[in-house]
């Protein structure tokens, strides 16, 4: 097999596989209509070696495709490069070849050999990436309410909204870096807001923004959201992708907008963080149907690099040595010395010191993202302390964080 970037001219091969993986009713002469990819996605896919032109995309095979996202996101203290893998497929006469798995692997190291630490994704099935590495960083709430019930929550109309085009995209990012503050959270360019936030798939989303008379035009809170019939259910939905707000007026009023759709829609859906409630806005709760989904998985592809990238409390001393356990980054599988001191940590390869934290590459993402805190996975055996004092000082030098990622891709 022969791994490389997928060039230009393969472009229709690579969505071909991508169209029977994804959207295999369709048929096999559906030509995608979608929006254009950000400049920051790299594709990339294995080839059968059977002798093909690569200047000839006909006689080629592609076997399994991928794809990443050059992203930046918030963990622990700075900004971490990150690698948003997607778009992972392969036709079905190549499947159970393991042919991902191999795919996946040369992919990591690429990340690696960039030095690019992290990786993420939203898996179709949680078993099958945990299996390459894998874990589960966080959940996400989903809520839906029906229009009316937000009328406790809405205030008097103020200022004004204003639908906005993705030429505007500087002034939600204004908005959006200010609301946006959770760990994991992505640092969004151009690009993106104007490929992945203004255009969709399927359908591309309505995007409005409201404004104090008082403060002059600059934007207070901006909406992301579709509206249509959903398959077995009763009328029409409002999504809401993006519910941004500065401050709480904003957020009200933003509210009151979804309100002011009760002649059109059925129910308003809004999705965020896990700990995301209306029970308080509301003269009934229960109008508003809480769930607790399970959210996007992260890797470490490279355990020296992430481990030194991160930051730690300002006044923990301490010394760390991981038995690190990775089935599909060989250069993971090691013992590894934290020296934490003023912040920062230094970490060197030690095959023969005695482990003092025993855990496998997933549960290390979890422990470094902060999406679990070191008590949590001890408790729930992914972790393993050697030492009465190792527990205390694994808890101390990385406390929980509340990670979340917003955007799907």
């Amino acid at each position: 097999m022969d791994y490389r970037a997928i060039p230009d001219e393969h472009e229709t091969a690579f969505d071909d596989v991508l169209v029977y993986a994804f959207s295999p009713e369709r048929g096999p002469d559906y030509e995608p209509e979608g929006p254009d990819r950000p400049a920051s996605f790299q594709p990339r896919g294995l080839y059968e070696d059977d002798g093909g032109d690569r200047d000839d995309p006909a006689t080629e095979t592609l076997a399994a495709v991928c794809g990443y996202y050059d992203f930046s996101a918030r963990i622990r203290g700075g900004i971490r490069d990150v690698a948003g893998v997607s778009a992972v497929a392969s036709p079905p006469e190549m499947r159970r070849r393991g042919l991902v798995r191999d795919l996946l692997g040369h992919v990591h190291r690429e990340l690696r050999d960039a030095d690019v630490a992290f990786a993420a994704l939203w898996p179709f099935e949680y078993s099958f990436y945990r299996r390459l590495g894998y874990e589960r960083i966080g959940e996400y709430a989903r809520i839906e309410v029906a229009p009316e019930a937000l009328a406790s929550a809405c205030p008097d109309p103020a200022g004004a909204f204003e639908r906005l085009d993705a030429d505007a995209w500087p002034r939600l990012d204004a908005v959006y870096d200010e609301w946006a503050g959770d760990e994991f959270r992505l640092d969004r360019g151009e690009g993106w807001w104007r490929h992945r936030v203004f255009e969709s798939w399927e359908t591309d989303p309505y995007v409005y923004g409201w404004t104090d008379g008082d403060r002059g035009d600059s934007l207070r809170g901006y909406l992301v959201y579709t509206i249509r019939d959903e398959d077995g259910s009763d009328g029409r939905a409002l999504t809401v992708n993006e519910f941004a707000a500065r401050d709480r007026e904003a957020r009200r009023q933003l509210l009151r907008f979804c309100r002011d759709h009760d002649s059109q829609v059925e129910r308003v859906r809004f999705t965020g963080p896990a700990d995301t409630r209306l029970f308080d806005d509301l003269d009934d709760p229960q109008a508003a149907e809480t769930e607790i989904r399970p959210g996007p998985m992260a890797r470490v592809v490279d355990v020296e690099s992430a481990l030194a990238a991160i930051e730690y409390p300002a006044d923990l001393e301490t010394t760390l040595v991981f038995d690190v356990r990775d089935d599909s980054c060989e250069w993971n599988d090691d013992r590894f010395r934290l020296r934490v001191a003023d912040g920062r940590g230094t970490v060197d390869r030690v095959a023969d010191a005695d482990a003092e934290v025993v855990l496998d590459i997933g549960a290390l993402a979890r422990l470094v993202v902060g999406s679990h805190s070191a008590n949590r996975l001890v408790e729930l055996g992914a972790v393993d302390t050697e030492g009465e004092a190792t527990q205390p000082a694994l808890a101390a030098a990385f406390p929980p964080t509340n990670p979340f990622l917003r955007e799907g891709f």
